[in-house]
């Protein structure tokens, strides 16, 4: 096999004619990238649950690049190009999806939001711009208590150093998708949200927002078709069990209020107003601010998290459970509970 991309969380192999994706126990928040430690049994948990959830899916109908499980820590998967927008002084080209092109990822992040709750982004955007409401399909400002159903559907970049919120005119100035297949990506992510949500909510956990990526198929009728691509999991998805957070937001509210993700934001500001995309050099050249490492205690309650789930996950399911039988959800919560209570 021959590695093709090394990414924060999982790397691309090329194996004859399909793709590897090999899950590795690094993690990432913040868009930092690779943090300085790794969690055990990270990898393993991922490809098991990625497995899970795509022949899941399958079973119900919708259409992903997933062809099997390779290894306790890797799936194989259908080729799909990554057509990267260029730099360009100020700003990303797209041009290269003018020409409409097929078998290739659509460089853009969808997320829906079924409940919004405290801290959301959402609100402090649309205050911000309250147009962006109508391309929201909503006629009156959310607030954290409100939900969604179908799920609410957002569009960011995929392929930019920091991911950008599009509104509709965004998208159609990028010139990546037509009217059609805007509405077919909100489509079947809404139908996607509603089947994982019904599965998490049969062992007691909610899912309250997430994010999709696809890929464009072949066209018919002017219009390209869809497919589920990259990875379904914790780490995509934002879930909570008895009230704790049961998803990479563990990791997040771990760092959160730390000297370094307040730079993080700073640098994220500084480089919007300098209109540039360094905003890691800056926050660590400027502000001389970097991740620092996690203590072994949370270190292992990240890593139960992980286990826990994707062992709850094959219970429902009807499959074996992949790791210890006595590292279930309630356990973890034990854990997690006495790990945050001491941060706070």
């Amino acid at each position: 096999m021959n590695l093709i991309y090394r990414g924060s969380v999982k790397d691309l192999y090329q194996n004859n004619d399909k793709i590897v994706f090999e899950y590795s126990n690094r993690y990432s928040i913040f868009d930092w990238g690779e943090m300085p430690d790794e969690i055990p049994h990270k990898g393993e948990a991922l490809a098991a649950m990625a497995s899970m959830f795509f022949e899941h899916l399958s079973a119900r109908g919708f259409s992903s690049h997933y062809l099997s499980g390779r290894s306790r820590t890797s799936i194989e998967v259908q080729p799909v190009k990554v057509l990267r927008p260029e730099w360009k002084g100020e700003a990303y080209d797209y041009s290269m999806y003018a020409s409409r092109p097929t078998q290739c990822l659509v460089p853009l992040e969808v997320i829906f939001r079924r409940h919004l709750g405290q801290g959301n982004s959402l609100e402090g955007r649309l205050k911000k711009n309250p147009a962006y409401l109508a391309d929201l399909e909503l006629s009156k400002m959310p607030t954290s208590a409100d939900s969604f159903m179908p799920a609410l559907v957002e569009v960011s970049t995929k392929l930019e150093t920091t991911d950008r919120y599009l509104s509709k005119a965004d998208v159609a100035a990028m010139n990546v998708v037509n009217d059609a297949e805007y509405a077919a990506l909100r489509k079947n992510t809404q139908d996607v949200a509603a089947e994982l949500e019904k599965l998490f909510a049969s062992f007691g956990v909610k899912l309250w927002d997430g994010k999709l990526e696809f890929a464009f198929t072949h066209e018919n009728n002017g219009q390209r078709g869809l497919v589920l691509v990259d990875s379904i999991g914790p780490d995509e998805l934002r879930l909570t069990y008895e009230g704790l957070p049961l998803s990479k937001e563990f990791l997040r509210q771990i760092y959160t209020g730390s000297e370094w993700s307040e730079a993080v934001k700073k640098a994220k500001d500084l480089a919007k107003e300098r209109k540039t995309e360094a905003w890691k050099s800056i926050c660590e050249n400027e502000l001389g601010q970097r991740p620092a490492a996690l203590n072994a205690e949370q270190i292992q309650v990240s890593s139960w998290l992980y286990l826990a789930l994707a062992n709850e996950i094959a219970t429902v399911l009807n499959k074996p459970r992949p790791f210890d039988e006595n590292i279930n959800l309630k356990f973890w919560h034990q854990k997690a509970l006495s790990l945050l209570e001491k941060k706070a």
